[in-house]
Parts: C-alpha cells; structure tokens; sequence
C-alpha cells in the first residue's frame, strides 16, 4: 500500500488555499480601483519604512548606551551591575529582552533574577551572526529588530549586548493610519469592499478547515513532541515515551524520538554510575559520599540523633603495589572492600534503621557511615569486626599477605556539625590510631585538633631552623667486627627547639619528608657531614662518613649534582662518602634511582640499603640495584640473644648478602653477646649503643683518634 506521505498532504492543501486566494485577489483586481489601492499601498510603505528608521535609531542609541556601561561589568563578571543595567533597559516598553553575553556566545545575564539561562550559548536563527560581529549589527524578523553591539576593552571583544525590540507599536501606529486612509477611500469602493469581505468569508472558512487538517496532522503531535523533550531535559524518561501508528514522517519522527529517550536514558544511567561508582571497587565514591553524608546530617540536624563515621585506612599498603605491582594491588583493594561490606551488614534483630554505608575516598582510604541508635557501641563493634577481616591472609601473587588497617571514629553532633569537620575529625582520629601501633581504632576527642594546630606551629618553627641552620648533625661509629676499629660514622639529625626541647628525630624528619622541607634539610647535611668527615681526615684516616638519603631527594633531579659539589668544596674524595636508603625509597622508582646512584658510585661514593628485611623486597631486588651493602634493621639485632627465628633471619641475610659480594652491617648493637654472634656468623661491620650514641665531630674525634 502506497504511503500517503505529509508532504503530498501540505501540497494539496496549500495548493487548494493558493487557488482560492487567487480568486479573491482576481476579483479585487478586477473590481477595486488600482490606483487608489497603490497609493493605499505605498503610503503605508512609507509610514513603515519610516516607523523602521525611527525604531532603528532608537534601537541603535540604546544599545551603543549599553555596550559602553557594560565592558567593566563582563569584564569582573559584576552579575550585580549586569542585572542593574539590562533592567534599565527593559523598563522602555517595546525593548522585549536584553542578552548580554560573554566572546564565546554564553549568556552573562538575562535581567532575570533566577539567570535561568546563564552559561547558555545564544542558539538562535539570529544568534551566530551576532556572536560572530565586530561591529554594531541590526536584523530585523516579522515580530521584532534586533540590535547588538560587542563590548570593547581597548582593542580586544570581551562580549556585548543585544536587544529585541517589539515592533508592534510601529505597526499598530502603521495600522491606524492605513485605517484613516482607507476611511477616506471607502466611499470610492464601497462595492469593492463587498466583494473583499466575500472574499475575506471564504478564505477564513477555507483557513479554519486547513487549520483543522494542519492541527490535527501536525501541530498535535508536534506539541506532543515539545511535552515529551520537556519530560527529557528534566530526567522525567519514563514520561517521555511516545507511540505512534502513523505511516508518515510525523509517525516515523515520533518513533525516532522514543528510541532516542530510551538511549539517552541508557546512556544517563551510566553516567550516574561513573559519576557516583567507584569503579574499582563498585562502592560509593567520594562525591556520592559527600552528598549523602550532607543529606544524612540535614535529616538528623532536627532530629538530635546522633551519627558515627568511621575513617578506614589500610596500613603500609604502599607495600604492595611497590613489591606486587598496582594490578596486585587493586585485586586486594577490591577483596578489601568486599570484606568491609560483609562486616557492614546489618546483624539479624536489629532494627531497620540501623544502618551502615561503606564508601571508598581513593586510594586505600575508605569510610563507614553508621546511622540508626546506639552508634558509639555499634561503632566499636564494627570496628572490631573490620580489623578482624582485614588480619586474615590476602593471596597476591601466590603469596598470603596479612595486612592491618587504622580506624578513626568520630560521631555527630558531639564532635561536629558539618561533614567536612566530621571527615576532618574521622581523618585526626585515624591519625591518632597509627600513632598508637596501627592495627587499631582510636575515638576522635578534641585534643587531637590542638596537636595537629601545634604540629603546624611546630612546621613553621622546622621550616625556620633549617633556613637559619639550626639543624645540628652528630655521627654514630661504626665499628669493623674482626678489629674493632672505626670504620665510618652515620651522620644523624639533631634539633633542640627553643621552647619545646630536643625533638625526635622520627618527629620533625617525617615532617620535613610531608612538608617538602626534606630537601633543603638534606642539602644541609650533606653539606656538613662532607665538611666534617674532611676535618677527620688526618686523625681518623679512611673513615668514611654515611648520610642518610631519603625518597624526596633520591627522586628529585640533580641529587647527585649537590653530592658532588658538596664533595668538591670540602676536597673530599668519594671513597670516604657513603649514603644510605631504605628498600621502599629504592624500589619505588627504580630507573631514576638506578641512574643517580650510577653516578656517585663512578665518583667512588658507597651505596648502602638501611633497614634491610622490613620491607616486602628481599635479596632478590638487590640483583636490580648495584649496591655496596645493607644494613640489618635493628629490629632483628634486638632479640638476636632470644629468638632463634631472628638469629636465623640474620645469618641467612649475611650469607646471601656475601653470595652477591656486599658487605653488612648490623644495626642497634648493644650487648656483647650480639656482638659475637654477628661476628660468628660473618657480619662486616656492626653500629649500635655498645660503641656509642650519636655524638659531634669534635668527640667523635677525641674518642676515636
């Protein structure tokens, strides 16, 4: 069956309009009197022409007024001063809006209060012409003129103003004086008059029946179709649904619209889920979080209920993406978060508000939000439950790792009013719990704020000793286990602040390593410890001088650059130079490391690896980086006369150390009988106590000279 399609419908019935107008104009012509018609016609022209010109003028005056007030207002964004001067225009009657929009075309203001449209880009037929003008430019439609002028700072566009106004006014004054005319013409052609009303009858029915067809065949569906786009832009989809039997173009277009609600709907639902999902882990993210602890607390504000957050962070995670690589890692990220929704879950017999919601912040930060009564119990409950599932073994890699995790809690109202404090006091109250041991949960209680004020204070009073070197260095010996002769001497950080004391050194150099203050500390101490291992140099012949090198600094450019000028200022050659890092700070960027260390070590200086055997590394890494030594953590040292598994762990270490051609140094060293089982088992060298605590330059020498 052939499609009777609406084109073919509009053609016939224009086509039957056209016909029947062109009979009444033939009857008009015929019967009227053309001249008096021609002048009808032409003074109207003229008026309106006329009426134009006035209006343009106008139109023009007021908006090169408005473009002049404006250019400071779209320069600052001043909305206040936009909507005051798009106001003033819209007082005169027939000025219909007033836009004022930015280069690019995004409306500033509208003179509305609400700027509904602000950030809009102009997208009428008019639009882009304006957008794309230099100069002041007029256009005109059936219902209105438009004008626009840019707004110029100096030589350059920031924006401009356009304004439409009506021009019902002209024509209505137009109308009225084509009214007089005709009043003066109709006793000349009252005759005519009859026919045109005749005329005038027919065309109206003719009117009413083509808009009967029109409405019925396309306005309606088209208004339906502006309904349901209306439903769309608002997330209404499943009211955006339309169906339709038609076999023309409207019924195909009203079709083609509800596939393209279904898709949009499709597609908004993904989004969401990226939006709010942390993808990893499929729980909340922190965006979603933010908005749900904010609508939480809006609901208990009034309530006087209280409210537990819990700040979850897993303890040493680095470790694992530094040692199984950050696939591993996002596996034990995801089985992380799987165990804390399991110990999340409601409990049989507990009431329906009693509810827990799991969050991810990023990274290995995760949150607990804990809603219902009795939160400060079920908070410690939970806690106990998380830690619990957290200590039993991951499998990474073929391999059970058992980690731990830090919890801080912290409840509404007692501890906060807001969700950022509330996060501020969580994150203090999980600081807290590493401090205590880690593996742990600790309760936020308002003197943590005080110590994390004074650990600012504390910061800038760091930052200032090091810029007025303050920071002292004293060296530990370091003693050769067959001779018992000086061998070298760790240098070590030393600060007495004015008021508080002598500060630890864990304490404000880990502050330094957060504060990005390490590398100008570490500066200074390479600085001085080449100085001083020069003065040594007669009295204590081949003594070298060990400095400790953090992550910061090995990372950053042109380390080995500083050691070396360090080394030629003091005339200090590199075989009397050593300088120690940890596992993690080697490992975690290997290349770079690799290149800096393969300089110094071409000048002569010792690489040594410190706390070996606390890391998840092992020997095995140690064929990646050339070093000279590793230094065994005092960890092991400690209980070497109790334990048997650390004296194992220690001669195992010395002997694969040895295998590859490195030598050891045992660290912590405080009895004799550690002394001597390091020497039976092989050790090179030994540090600790039992030769001395860290002292200064000129009692090293006395001591040992």
């Amino acid at each position: 069956m052939k499609r009777f399609g609406l084109q073919q419908k509009l053609f016939l019935s224009f086509l039957a309009v056209s016909a029947a107008v062109l009979l009444i104009l033939a009857g008009l012509w015929f019967a009227g009197s053309r001249s008096q018609l021609d002048l009808a016609e032409s003074t109207a022209e003229l008026m309106r022409e006329q009426a134009q010109a006035e209006l343009e003028a106008r139109g023009q005056l007021t908006v090169s007024f408005l473009a002049e007030s404006l250019t400071n207002h779209i320069y600052y964004y001043d909305l206040q001063g936009l909507r005051k001067t798009a106001l003033s225009a819209l007082e005169q009657n027939d000025i219909e809006y007033v836009l004022i929009y930015d280069r690019a075309g995004r409306i500033l203001h509208d003179g509305s209060e609400s700027l509904e449209r602000f950030g809009d880009i102009m997208d009428d037929a008019l639009a882009s012409a304006v957008i794309d003008a230099a100069q002041p430019l007029t256009q005109w439609t059936d219902e209105l003129l438009d004008i626009s002028q840019p707004a110029m700072l100096g030589q350059n566009v920031i924006g401009g103003v356009r304004i439409g106004l009506s021009r019902t006014g002209s024509e209505l004054t137009i109308a009225k004086q084509q009214q007089l005319i005709s009043e003066q013409v109709r006793t000349a052609f009252v005759w005519q008059l009859r026919i045109l009303l005749l005329g005038f009858v027919g065309l109206l029915a003719m009117a009413a029946v083509g808009a009967w067809i029109v409405g019925r065949g396309l306005v309606r569906p088209i208004r339906s179709l502006a309904g349901a786009m209306q439903h769309l832009e608002t997330g209404r989809f499943d009211q955006s649904q339309l169906s339709s039997t038609r076999r023309d173009e409207i019924g195909d277009l009203i079709r083609a619209f509800s596939r393209m609600a279904q898709t949009i709907k499709s597609h908004d639902q993904a989004i969401r889920k990226l939006a709010y999902q942390d993808t990893l882990t499929g729980l909340p993210n922190r965006l979603m979080f933010r908005e749900l602890l904010d609508e939480t607390l809006n609901e208990y504000r009034s309530s006087g209920r209280s409210l537990g957050l819990m700040f979850i962070d897993i303890d040493d995670f680095k470790r694992i993406n530094d040692t199984f690589g950050h696939d591993s890692g996002d596996t034990v990220l995801m089985e992380i978060a799987r165990r804390l929704k399991s110990s999340a879950e409601p409990r049989p017999g507990k009431g329906a508000q009693d509810r827990t919601l799991v969050a991810r912040l990023g990274g290995d930060e995760f949150v607990a939000l804990v809603s219902g009564g009795q939160v400060v119990e079920r908070c410690k409950r939970l806690a106990g439950r998380i830690l619990e599932s957290i200590n039993k073994p991951f499998e990474v890699c073929e391999n059970n790792v058992v980690l731990s995790a830090s919890i801080g809690i912290t409840c509404y109202p007692q501890d906060a009013h807001n969700s950022k404090l509330l996060l501020k006091c969580g994150d203090l109250a999980m600081y807290q719990a590493k401090a205590s041991g880690k593996n742990g949960y600790a309760f936020y209680n308002k003197r943590m704020t005080l110590a994390a004020d004074q650990s600012i204070l504390l910061e800038q009073d760091l930052r200032q000793a090091i810029q007025d070197r303050e920071i002292e260095v004293a060296y530990q010996p370091i003693i050769d286990c067959s001779s018992g002769q000086l061998v070298a001497a760790e240098a070590l950080l030393r600060w007495k602040h004015p008021e508080l004391g002598d500060i630890e050194p864990e304490q404000f150099v880990a502050m330094a390593e957060t504060s990005n203050l390490i590398e100008d500390m570490g500066a200074h101490v390479i600085e001085v410890a080449c100085q001083d291992a020069a003065r040594w140099r007669k009295l204590l012949p081949n003594v070298r001088v060990a400095v400790n090198v953090s992550g910061r600094q090995l990372l950053k450019s042109g380390l080995e650059q500083r050691v070396i000028q360090a080394m030629d200022k003091s005339n200090l050659a590199g075989e009397l130079l050593s300088v120690e890092l940890t596992e993690s700070s080697l490992l975690h960027n290997q290349p770079i490391a690799s290149a800096t260390l393969e300089i110094l070590q071409k000048k002569g200086v010792r690489v040594w690896l410190d706390d070996f055997g606390t890391g998840f590394s092992g020997l095995s890494h140690l064929r990646q980086v050339n070093v000279d030594g590793v230094k065994i953590d005092r960890s092991f040292i400690s209980d070497l006369t109790e334990r048997s598994d650390d004296l194992a762990l220690t001669s195992a270490i010395i002997t694969m150390a040895h295998s590859i051609g490195i030598q050891v140094i045992g660290e912590g060293v405080e009895t004799e009988e550690q002394l001597k089982l390091l020497k039976d088992r092989g050790c090179d060298m030994a540090q600790g106590f039992l030769f001395g605590k860290a002292m200064s330059v000129e009692r090293l020498i006395e001591e040992f000279a």
